[in-house]
């Protein structure tokens, strides 16, 4: 109830501020919607356990993909080195997450290969197919990227380089290009941090999760409204006041340059 709701959230967040504030958040927008419980009845909380989706890992076949094994999994799914059959190479299989059903989860997990599909730039993983599989539970869409090997994040490869100040700098610009090559096509990340920021053996820097970006293309933006007012997206050590805020009509591409100097200060 509203009037227990503060003393409950003293007590569940346990002083975490970041949590406190996401809570807070989804709530206003379930509001905004119509009401708390028809809301959670309709969009499902993501489940945050179940890393794997498709019923084992190594082993499975997804569509044109033999599975190899778990890379990482996050907010929207989990990561598995594959094989794809024609062209033979690796690839990275993203699939969504096991008990992830609402519409508007199936609609930003999907838009996340569109996005990508729409990006050409050596510093941001390519996009080579996207689909759904069938995991015996229903349909879970997927989609294959660009699979980078022996990739380090980006502060841990400049602590491991012991790389110079001008070394760092030189890193940085290829990141900061590639996410202008994003903002030139219309799309902003609301992502941006060390751990999104792979880079390959060579020393080129790779972007990747474009998952939670908004676009600022508005005719895909109306067809494809990724975020609902009110729900905070990204990682908060890294946003913006105005991201935090959690309006998205207040977030533009400064929000990611925000970001990058935050990463910056920390490289």
């Amino acid at each position: 109830a509203p009037e227990r709701r503060d003393s409950y959230l003293d007590t569940a967040c346990g002083g975490d501020t970041g949590l406190r504030l996401q809570v807070q958040s989804m709530i206003r927008a379930a509001e905004m919607e119509g009401g708390l419980a028809d809301a959670t009845a309709a969009e499902p909380i993501i489940a945050a356990a179940t890393p794997v989706p498709i019923g084992g890992g190594p082993g499975q076949r997804i569509g044109r993909y033999h599975v190899k094994r778990l890379i990482g999994s996050g907010g929207m799914g989990a990561v598995y080195e594959a094989v794809q059959e024609q062209p033979r190479r690796t690839v990275a299989l993203k699939v969504m997450k096991r008990g992830i059903a609402s519409r508007s989860a199936l609609r930003r997990f999907e838009y996340e290969a569109q996005l990508l599909g729409r990006l050409r730039h050596p510093g941001i993983a390519q996009v080579f197919d996207a689909g759904t599989h069938d995991d015996g539970t229903g349909t879970v869409p997927f989609f294959a990227m660009e699979y980078i090997p022996a990739a380090k994040t980006l502060t841990d490869y400049a602590r491991e380089k012991k790389m110079g100040t001008r070394e760092r700098i030189d890193l940085f610009v290829k990141v900061c290009d590639a996410i202008h090559h994003g903002h030139t096509k219309g799309i902003i990340h609301r992502d941006i941090k060390p751990a999104n920021i792979l880079v390959d053996s060579a020393g080129q820097p790779k972007i990747i999760d474009f998952g939670v970006a908004r676009t600022t293309d508005s005719d895909m933006a109306v067809t494809t409204l990724q975020t609902d007012v009110g729900q905070l997206i990204g990682t908060l050590q890294y946003m913006s006041p105005e991201q935090c805020a959690a309006d998205p009509h207040d977030i533009d591409t400064r929000s990611d340059v925000y970001s990058l100097g935050v990463i910056l200060y920390e490289l």
